[in-house]
């Protein structure tokens, strides 16, 4: 099974965008069996009124889509509504915060009820120290090393690798995934491309085998849980209301002891 889940949708789908996804997808499903997810960024609080549909079904029966939302989040002290009771949560599958600075991404990893960070690695600053990061891993929360920001600008390329590197260490390689954010097919890199990467970024091949298949898995199982946490408490709310209250009544007065009457004493 091959995994991505960032490839990036734009939040309005033209001819050419339409496009260029199908030829993403086109080279995605010549390797294998696939999960991906469309990625939509956004920069105000959480709130969309319906997930994005998949690209083109019929001509990529093998490639499983997923949605996946992405705040950026530029201020820890704005209410982005990254709450288990935001309504939207039951609409995405994949629900991701890309903080700007460092401080950020502490306070993220310490608060947001998120399944995933992903950091821009390109930047400076931006990276969570190893308390803040172990508590984001003890809470479930995923890491993204998105390999195409090494890639675009070469100036940037030695700082996406350093940041790779450390983000590595202060994860000790647990619970993260290895991901493209690609804009064009041949950003697409194999499966293979994407061990020898890990390798140079300083994982272990168990460390690697985990970040290209089963924390996908696992993240995807975050999600569930963080979905159904906002289902079970619409589905659990009339029912502490009605039913519970009439029948806490009638259990009060199966429990009453009868009353016996009182006879009076012969004289």
């Amino acid at each position: 099974m091959f995994y991505d889940f960032n490839i990036p949708h734009p939040s309005s789908l033209e001819r050419a965008d339409l496009e260029r996804l199908e030829r993403i997808l086109a080279r995605v499903s010549s390797f294998q069996k696939a999960t991906i997810a469309l990625n939509q960024t956004i920069t105000n609080n959480l709130k969309i009124t319906e997930p994005l549909k998949p690209i083109s079904p019929e001509k990529f029966k093998n490639v499983q889509q997923l949605t996946r939302v992405t705040l950026i989040i530029e201020d820890s002290k704005t209410n982005y509504q990254l709450s288990s009771s935001n309504s939207c949560n039951s609409l995405i599958d994949i629900l991701a915060v890309k903080p700007t600075h460092v401080d950020i991404c502490k306070h993220a990893c310490q608060s947001y009820e998120v399944d995933l960070i992903s950091i821009d690695l390109s930047q400076r600053k931006v990276l969570p120290g190893y308390v803040s990061a172990q508590v984001a891993i003890t809470r479930g929360i995923f890491f993204e090393i998105c390999y195409t920001q090494g890639n675009r600008d070469v100036k940037k390329r030695s700082t996406f690798y350093s940041n790779a590197k450390r983000l590595v260490e202060t994860t000790r390689g647990k619970n993260l995934i290895i991901s493209s954010e690609a804009l064009r097919a041949l950003e697409i890199k194999r499966p293979s491309d994407l061990r020898v990467l890990g390798l140079l970024i300083g994982m272990t091949e168990d460390q690697i085998e985990a970040a290209v298949s089963y924390n996908y898995v696992r993240l995807l199982r975050k999600g569930e849980t963080r979905k159904n946490t906002i289902n079970a408490a619409i589905a659990f709310t009339p029912s502490i209301t009605i039913t519970d209250g009439k029948k806490r009544k009638e259990d009060e007065s199966s429990n009453e002891e009868p009353k016996t009457k009182k006879t009076k004493k012969s004289k």
